[in-house]
């Protein structure tokens, strides 16, 4: 505890706690310092790292009296392997520069070198002094974020982690931390070569130096499928890492490795710390998770800052904030009786009929979709309610990503959206996409259960692809599945799939579960799936995505297209014999 009134004394003898004095300034500095510090142990030095005193926790974290750090150097207290960082990171502070949590060890007096994080800035009263901070690295991490084989963080940590500095970079005006992520294409190979024994070696080796480069020793992760990410300062860069690995495997397995890498900064100059956040989570997703995504182009697309993936998201938020989008609809017909059964509500952005694929999968990844799927549901809400859309003989289905019924936030607003809805009862339906695994099968479920109860039946589209598997079927409990159109293509063409196809009707069948079918492209196809007991068909052969045409009167005209016909109410499928493809309306 800092007593006031006793600043500038000789030094006070360490406490039962282990917190000593030594020779404290004013005593308001010493609370100032104490509330940066997060009462570890605070030092105050010159440029050289000469102590001048020393308040804390000093027996735990240096192995020393407090009022013996007085007689010492920071570079002194420091193992030999690190004193070059603790130098650069003295020589930045007394450019004027902030420095947070740069990894040291600490030589005890027992021979342990004990890991600790370095924090500091200049002193704001005492030219030519330095506030310094040593805090135990540990608790710079959450003991609750899980972490791999090693210590290493795994992604989801990783990007908490990541995230927290940007919050912290944001509010302090500082830039200096940087992001290295680190592709090892060889490993799997040279581990075939080498053996797993040297292997793991190697691996270990490579985890401590990971840890040692990252800031509090905390931020390095395994992203799977040999890449990983190291969180640092600036005085370590992507080129001594790379060149380290190189040594380490040479050393280690008496083979070179080849690591690729890209570094970005955390700039939040000009943009938030949400946005900074999110365009950072979006590059580790495409590092991680797209393995067209060679490291050279993520360098390219992070350079030099993660502002260009921040304007790309701006103009995705005004996009959807001004609803610059339009509802294409493509039907889904019956395959027993060819009535249309609904339309799939398809969205275009920009007034283009292209295809909205990378711009969804983009918003995914930088946490838009949200905004946007609310934003599509309210357009089909009142689509439905307004025009041609009020048919009641016509069904809709809007599509739902994943996570946005993974958000407790974005999920309450989809249903407030859907209880409002309450005069479209069976009319709409939904989907639920994803790109990427949902993590929390029950909590989703919840909420599909909760829209099933509101009369507005949910399905899971391209089943059997990515993330889409049989285990959602034994997690979430859904009305009907998609099947992926690549095993209808297959099917079709050369039978390679048709087990698979096979199994998943047969599952499906037993679960009392419908199908349906994408992708379909001729009459052909369409027979080969009704022998498979395949209930519905979506695909150019009934109709390509369409808008209801303006050249019609009425709710029901709008609808009909050169395949499409009016019978007892109902729209039904009859291509009239010649079983062309049509655009439909005039959305061709």
């Amino acid at each position: 505890m800092v007593k006031a009134g006793q600043g500038g004394g000789e030094p006070l003898p360490d406490t039962e706690t282990e917190r000593g004095e030594a020779r404290l300034g004013q005593p308001q500095e010493a609370y100032v310092a104490f509330a940066f510090a997060a009462a570890d142990l605070l030092m105050e030095a010159d440029h050289d790292g000469r102590i001048i005193f020393a308040i804390g926790a000093s027996m735990a974290l240096v192995g020393r009296p407090a009022r013996l750090l007085a007689t010492m150097t920071l570079p002194e207290l420091i193992r030999a392997e690190d004193q070059s960082r603790a130098r650069n990171a003295l020589k930045r502070m007394a450019n004027g520069d902030r420095v947070r949590h740069v990894l040291l060890h600490v030589s005890l007096p027992s021979g342990v070198a004990n890991p600790v994080a370095l924090s500091g800035y200049p002193h704001p009263d005492h030219k030519g002094r330095l506030l310094l901070v040593l805090t135990h690295s540990g608790t710079l991490m959450s003991p609750t974020v899980r972490r791999r084989d090693g210590g290493l963080l795994g992604r989801e940590g990783f990007e908490s982690l990541a995230g927290e500095l940007i919050k912290e970079s944001s509010r302090e005006g500082d830039d200096s931390y940087r992001m290295t992520l680190l592709d090892l294409p060889e490993l799997a190979e040279l581990r075939s070569k080498v053996g797993a024994e040297a292997t793991a070696g190697f691996v270990s080796r490579f985890t401590d130096y990971l840890k040692q480069c990252s800031v509090g020793g905390d931020a390095a992760a395994d992203l799977g499928n040999s890449k990983f990410g190291v969180i640092h300062g600036p005085e370590v860069n992507a080129g001594e890492i790379e060149i380290a690995i190189s040594g380490l495997a040479q050393q280690v397995m008496g083979a070179p490795l080849a690591a690729e890498s890209t570094s970005l900064s955390f700039d939040g100059e000009g943009i938030s710390a949400q946005e900074a956040t999110s365009a950072l989570i979006y590059t580790l997703n495409r590092f991680t998770t797209d393995s067209n995504a060679a490291i050279h182009e993520l360098s390219a697309m992070a350079r030099p800052t993660l502002s260009h993936t921040v304007s790309k998201m701006r103009a995705v938020k005004q996009t959807i904030g001004s609803g610059d989008f339009e509802l294409f609809f493509q039907p889904i017909v019956d395959l027993w009786s060819n009535a249309v059964h609904h339309f799939e509500c398809l969205v275009r952005f920009g007034g283009s009929g292209a295809s909205p694929y990378n711009t969804v999968v983009f918003a995914e990844d930088t946490g838009l979709v949200g905004e946007m799927d609310c934003a599509i549901l309210s357009r089909a809400i009142a689509f439905m309610r307004d025009g041609v859309g009020t048919e009641p003989s016509l069904r809709f289905a809007v599509n739902l990503s994943g996570r946005s019924l993974s958000s407790p936030s974005v999920a309450a607003r989809l249903l407030q959206l859907i209880h409002g809805a309450a005069d479209l009862r069976g009319r709409l339906l939904f989907e639920l996409t994803e790109s990427a695994a949902i993590a929390d099968l029950v909590a989703v479920n919840a909420v599909i259960q909760e829209i099933r109860g509101r009369g507005h039946p949910l399905g899971i589209d391209d089943f059997g692809s990515g993330s889409a598997a049989f285990h959602y079927l034994r997690a979430l409990k859904v009305d009907h599945v998609k099947i992926d159109g690549s095993y209808v293509r297959e099917a079709a063409s050369n039978g390679d799939s048709l087990p698979f196809l096979r199994a998943i009707t047969q599952l499906c069948r037993e679960l009392k579960i419908a199908t349906v079918a994408e992708h379909i492209e001729d009459e052909a196809t369409a027979n080969l799936l009704r022998v498979y007991n395949v209930r519905y068909g979506q695909g150019y052969y009934f109709g390509k995505p369409m808008r209801p045409s303006t050249k019609h009167s009425g709710t029901k005209a709008p609808w009909l297209t050169p395949v499409t016909q009016w019978r007892n109410g109902l729209l039904f499928f009859g291509n009239g014999g010649g079983g062309t493809p049509s655009s439909g309306g005039n959305g061709g």
